[in-house]
């Protein structure tokens, strides 16, 4: 869906009200911001195995060598991967190329702009973000802002 209609904010509220189905969760912000960058996507599987695996040292040569630990590493396990921002194929196919690459059990959440993205990478259940009424609008962020200020109060 467009820019600004909450993607970000339900799949963070998504991964947490699941996440404790899995035996660990990471999810990668900004995908195609920090792809953009110079080893943007190597930069991008090293977070990924590190998060999953609890490994602060992890050492991605190339994203080839990446996809490889991918798929040798987290084959093995049931894991929670969200994609923040996915812009293109080679960001997909870097981080999660191929079912065959996870364990039964494993769920990759993707958030996009774009459809058509999804459907290329052959991508079966799509959920197309409604925008808000005004209304709505408003009562997500007044219920955004309370929770903030909770959260702010508890600190």
């Amino acid at each position: 869906g467009m820019g600004g209609v909450g993607k970000t904010t339900l799949a963070k509220s998504l991964s947490n009200s699941i996440c404790d189905q899995f035996e660990c969760a990471c999810f990668l912000f900004n995908i195609r911001k920090i792809s953009d960058q110079e080893e943007g996507l190597v930069l991008l599987q090293k977070m990924l195995l590190s998060e999953l695996l609890g490994e602060e040292k992890i050492k991605v040569r190339s994203v080839e060598k990446g996809i490889t630990m991918i798929k040798e590493r987290l084959r093995v396990r049931k894991v929670l991967i969200v994609l923040d921002d996915v812009d293109k194929t080679e960001q997909l196919k870097a981080l999660a190329g191929e079912c065959d690459w996870f364990s039964q059990g494993t769920r990759i959440v993707i958030t996009t702009r774009d459809k058509y993205l999804l459907t290329s990478h052959e991508i079966e259940k799509i959920y197309q973000m409604k925008l808000l009424s005004d209304p709505e609008s408003l009562l997500a962020l007044l219920l955004e802002r309370l929770q903030n200020d909770k959260a702010q109060s508890e600190l």
